[in-house]
């Protein structure tokens, strides 16, 4: 008489059950000696009570610019909005400088006239050293992809052959 196990249990299933038992042990743990909620607020509220005053606060500044955002007829918040707009500064400044001695003058118009010539020959100058680049990078580019299709091709026809002839096929 051979002795059969009563209960079969596959391999994997008691490999799977054996892994997750320190974890379940352990959450079954946590469950039993977790703080409650009233005593993990009261926690958090003598570690963090500036965090959350301060969060509060927030919240409210929030909540009124948003609801300020919505009335189109809120003077205060438009200003707000248009300085921020405006990189934070009250009103708009030039980023550059200004001789007010040639602003207007035939001499002023005369020097911006050069300038606006030279920022074109130079703007020239660059696009053409760009197309002369662009245009080997097109060629040696273009000519590599080539040399790759071809032995790419060149490597499948010699693998088909291969295969034809090592599993028996005949040549004509």
């Amino acid at each position: 008489m051979s002795s059969k196990p009563k209960i079969k249990i596959p391999v994997h299933v008691f490999a799977y059950s054996i892994a997750l038992l320190p974890g379940t042990i352990y959450a079954y743990y946590w469950y039993k000696n977790s703080p409650t909620d009233e005593e993990h607020e009261a926690e958090l509220r003598k570690k963090y009570a500036h965090h959350i005053e301060s969060s509060k606060q927030k919240h409210e500044s929030m909540t009124k610019f948003l609801q300020g955002m919505r009335d189109p007829n809120n003077t205060e918040q438009q200003a707000r909005m248009a300085e921020v707009l405006r990189g934070g500064r009250g009103s708009q400044k030039r980023l550059h400088a200004v001789d007010e001695s040639l602003y207007g003058t035939y001499e002023g118009a005369k020097l911006q006239k050069q300038a606006l010539e030279k920022k074109r020959k130079k703007g020239k100058s660059k696009k053409t050293k760009i197309e002369e680049q662009s245009s080997d990078e097109d060629y040696n580019g273009k000519h590599k992809a080539i040399k790759q299709s071809v032995a790419a091709v060149a490597f499948v026809g010699i693998l088909a052959a291969g295969a034809s002839v090592f599993l028996g096929g005949k040549r004509q």
